[in-house]
């Protein structure tokens, strides 16, 4: 089977194309930039075939022609702009346009091309402001009230993604990914939001101390999870519904990732910012948003998560030791010596 994966440099696409990868399928990533090298020299040891393939979802005739050149089976969409607050009036209408009409581009191609079944990567972050007063974040309940241009534009896709699906006819599903860390996350120069796992490890590897702006108590997801829910929603033969949350069930907090890290590196220290103090490691707000139930994710696909903390802890260790730094945020140098 031949699966196209737009965004397949990016962080979450990297582990869509190892995970499919390693199941034999023929994987084409179509991104705007190159792939790391680290990332296809281990590709290049899989099973399945890699092709690699640079272009804009913002190029129609772009779209279309990898489309017509790899005529992929099924795909999916997982190419977006990710900016924070901060950047947003820079990038104010590239973000919209690469999260709105880049998903046109690949819905068009995927029904002129003959593609089957689309799956298109949206956000928890569209529950917006509704998220943090609900105990559940289910997918009918609570109303999304998205507020930040990422939020927004992400829950637009989503909508206009639907809605493509209910007068086109194309198979389509929408998966609503939770706070995804691990493995193949760095700068990718589209995504600001890096995890707050990945920034406190990076500061323990150079001995440094994370300031963290509360406990960051979350339900989150390890990369390796989500690859596997996506790959599930990918082959589920009928879907009955429209949207799945892909979420962890397992709520931990940084305060306890930061205690296992420093049992490891002895020289990190962390502590939670005094009142009006700067922190280094970005929570991105304060308010604990709900945890998203996986109710239906579980009942279709039989999805249940297999890392919780120590379970991500120890093998995302094992992966940053086994990886040069080069893909870690700016200025981190080796591990210090324990």
């Amino acid at each position: 089977m031949t699966v196209l994966v737009t965004g397949g440099a990016g962080f979450v696409g990297l582990n869509l194309c190892e995970r499919l990868l390693a199941q034999g399928e023929t994987v084409v990533s179509f991104s705007k930039g190159p792939m790391p090298e680290q990332a296809r020299r281990e590709f290049a040891r899989s099973s399945g075939t890699l092709r690699v393939v640079e272009g804009d979802v913002l190029s129609r005739e772009s779209v279309a022609h990898v489309f017509g050149e790899t005529r992929p089976e099924r795909v999916i969409h997982a190419a977006a702009m990710t900016p924070g607050e901060s950047a947003e009036h820079i990038s104010f209408r590239e973000v919209v346009e690469t999260n709105i009409m880049g998903t046109v581009n690949v819905l068009d191609a995927a029904r002129e091309h003959g593609a089957g079944r689309v799956l298109h990567l949206s956000s928890g972050a569209v529950y917006g402001k509704n998220a943090f007063a609900a105990e559940e974040l289910d997918e009918e309940h609570p109303l999304p009230l998205p507020e930040t241009l990422y939020a927004i534009s992400k829950y637009a896709g989503e909508r206009i993604a639907l809605r493509y699906r209910r007068i086109l006819g194309l198979d389509l599903v929408a998966a609503r990914l939770g706070a995804v860390f691990g493995p193949w996350e760095y700068e990718t120069g589209v995504r600001d939001t890096l995890s707050a796992p990945l920034l406190v490890c990076s500061l323990a590897l150079r001995g440094g101390e994370a300031v963290l702006s509360g406990e960051g108590r979350r339900d989150w997801l390890y990369a390796r999870d989500v690859a596997e829910a996506l790959v599930g929603l990918l082959e589920a033969s009928s879907p009955t519904h429209e949207i799945y949350n892909v979420a962890s069930g397992k709520v931990w907090d940084m305060t306890s990732w930061c205690e296992l890290l420093k049992g490891r590196h002895p020289r990190f220290t962390w502590r939670i910012a005094s009142q009006g103090e700067d922190a280094n490691v970005d929570l991105y707000g304060s308010t604990l948003r709900a945890p998203m139930s996986t109710k239906r994710l579980a009942e279709e696909t039989g999805f249940a998560a297999r890392f919780g903390l120590e379970e991500a802890f120890a093998d995302y260790m094992e992966w940053l030791e086994g990886h040069d730094n080069g893909l870690l945020p700016s200025g981190i140098g080796q591990a210090p010596p324990s």
